[in-house]
């Protein structure tokens, strides 16, 4: 019978296991198939100080108060990943965002590790589901709340963790505390909630050990100091206080519902569907903690942390925000990780019933993703191809970089020109030209205008060039474009690369596909054609290694066929690019 219900235990511990590992590999497949390597938005309101920092020309008081993001709340734990990033990895978007993913499983380890027993197994899928919910695709898509959210509540679990298993070692469990609330509030300003809440734990748990206080107040202090000096003291206008009084129950019912809510991406409105999942997830946790009122610390002190300082994030953001962007979806889902482990402490019947309904919830957004996206659009192959031309790009692009919109073209001048001085994120050596991108730059024309030509997803259907997504071009037999592209001189190796497939239910036999390259200033042509059996692909290569510091036209081209032939489709027509490692 032992070896049974052991054998049981492992098969349950492995299901649960791998249920979580679902939500964040779904994550990671969205986060890495969509958008350019390319910076935007508030990034150009870094640029400053991280150009300082690798100059060395930054000081200490530089440091302190530059690092102060949106005139709101503290970085002075993510800019340093700033300069590492663009020291060593010419600020790629996909280092921070890989980051992002990696301190999200952190966090998740923490929060479980909180739980003990059969319980930790149990609500491991729900909470990785939380933390990987498509309600938060907005912050894992972006650099920026990516480090922030992902480093501040990575402190809050870490604070939490501490709180559940070492109860009774006070010194460590102040060090862990001070840890974890320095790194949440250096990070992100809903981080100084952990404060207040870890206080009261510590109070709760009643600890007199006058070396665990020095050390949690100390850390404290030193945690809000830049929030003092730069918030209250330079700002007296502006003090919590004030701000405060603009207090809105109904926006922070609002804002606990959001990790439910389709169509948070640009929809920033209150909403009555969350507003009502807010007041029942309250209303909830009311009830748990009234029957079950007579447990102890080890039951519910994790779960009273993990909802507290949620709902005093809700409260803060609702003191400052009068709307709710759906970044802001991310830390609430805390308060409903904290309300599953208050019910996995009660009855099975009612354990089942409020688990399974989070978990529901929970579900029910996973459908969909990209409306609940916000930042991508400013990191599509266009906002890239903008950024990388910005000494020529048309006006329009600027909005295509800064989503803010407005009239102060020169974002675009400062970001590009901070960049590219040190070979950074599209002005690195190894960079990639798409077709789609320049289409915005004015580079791309339809040879034919009257064959149908177009960029897609389907292969079928016409999308928007400023798409987020690599788009393919579709030519009509007989249909051509041209792509003018500029070559670094400083050219290591250069591609064109490409592969053309025939659509479904062509009649021909076979097709033909033709991709030519000339140069100002030179007779030479360079010249690939594809031929294509009925309902098949075949890539397309051309090395342009030879034709350094030149502009050259690449010409696409699907030849003639007798009617009723299908067009062809050209996947992300690209140019990879390789130059040589050098910076100012």
């Amino acid at each position: 019978m032992k070896e049974h219900v052991s054998a049981k235990t492992l098969t349950g511990m492995a299901v649960s296991l791998f249920l979580a590992l679902l939500p964040p590999a779904r994550m990671a497949w969205i986060v890495f198939s969509n958008g350019e390597d390319n910076l935007s938005n508030d990034y150009v309101l870094r640029s400053s100080l991280v150009a300082s920092m690798l100059d060395g020309t930054c000081s200490l008081e530089k440091f302190l108060r530059e690092a102060w993001i949106g005139g709101a709340h503290s970085g002075l734990a993510v800019f340093p990943i700033y300069y590492l990033n663009a020291r060593f990895f010419r600020w790629s978007v996909w280092v921070e965002l890989a980051l992002g993913l990696a301190l999200a499983a952190a966090t998740l380890a923490f929060l479980t590790f909180a739980i003990s027993g059969r319980t930790r197994w149990l609500l491991l899928p729900l909470y990785s589901l939380l933390l990987s919910s498509t309600s938060r695709v907005t912050v894992f898509t972006f650099g920026e709340p990516a480090l922030q959210y992902g480093l501040s509540q990575l402190g809050v679990a870490l604070g939490i963790c501490a709180l559940a298993r070492w109860r009774e070692r006070p010194i460590a469990l102040a060090a862990a505390l001070a840890l974890g609330g320095l790194l949440a509030s250096w990070s992100w300003g809903g981080g100084v909630m952990a404060w207040p809440v870890f206080a009261i734990a510590l109070l709760a748990l009643r600890v007199r050990s006058f070396g665990a206080w020095a050390i949690f107040l100390g850390a404290s202090a030193t945690g809000v100091a830049q929030y003092v000096w730069l918030l209250v003291l330079h700002s007296p206008h502006q003090t919590p206080a004030r701000q405060a009084l603009t207090l809105r129950i109904r926006a922070v019912l609002d804002l606990l519902g959001r990790p439910f809510l389709n169509g948070i991406g640009r929809n920033f409105e209150p909403r009555l569907t969350g507003e009502i999942i807010g007041a029942a997830g309250l209303l909830a946790l009311a009830i748990l903690l009234l029957i079950r009122r007579e447990r102890e610390w080890s039951a519910r002190g994790p779960a009273l942390a993990f909802a507290g300082w949620s709902l005093l994030v809700a409260l803060q953001i609702v003191a400052f925000r009068s709307d709710a962007p759906p970044w802001y979806a991310s830390p609430m889902a805390f308060f409903w990780a904290g309300l599953a482990l208050l019910l996995a402490d009660t009855g099975a019947p009612l354990r089942a019933i409020g688990i399974l309904t989070i978990a529901l919830l929970a579900l029910r957004v996973q459908g969909t993703w990209e409306d609940k996206s916000f930042y991508l659009p400013s990191r599509a192959p266009a906002s890239a191809a903008c950024l990388r031309e910005w000494r020529t790009a048309p006006r329009a692009c600027h909005d295509l970089v800064f989503q803010w919109g407005g009239v102060n073209f020169f974002e675009t001048a400062l970001l590009g020109d901070m960049l590219e001085r040190r070979r950074l994120s599209v002005f690195s050596p190894r960079r990639t030209y798409l077709l789609q991108g320049d289409v915005a730059l004015g580079r791309v024309d339809i040879e034919t205008p009257n064959l149908p030509a177009f960029l897609s997803r389907d292969g079928r259907t016409p999308a928007d060039p400023n798409d987020f997504r690599r788009l393919d071009a579709v030519l009509a037999p007989g249909a051509a474009v041209t792509w003018r592209v500029d070559l670094p001189s400083n050219l290591k190796s250069a591609r064109f690369l490409t592969r053309v497939r025939t659509t479904p239910g062509d009649p021909q036999p076979g097709r033909g596909a033709r991709v030519s390259v000339a140069s100002e200033g030179s007779s030479v042509t360079l010249e690939e054609r594809a031929v294509l059996p009925r309902e098949t692909a075949r890539p397309v290569s051309i090395d342009l290694s030879s034709l350094a510091g030149k502009r050259i036209t690449l010409r696409l081209s699907a030849e003639e066929t007798p009617e009723g032939a299908t067009p062809l489709v050209f996947d992300a027509p690209r140019v990879e690019i390789h130059s040589q490692d050098t910076r100012n």
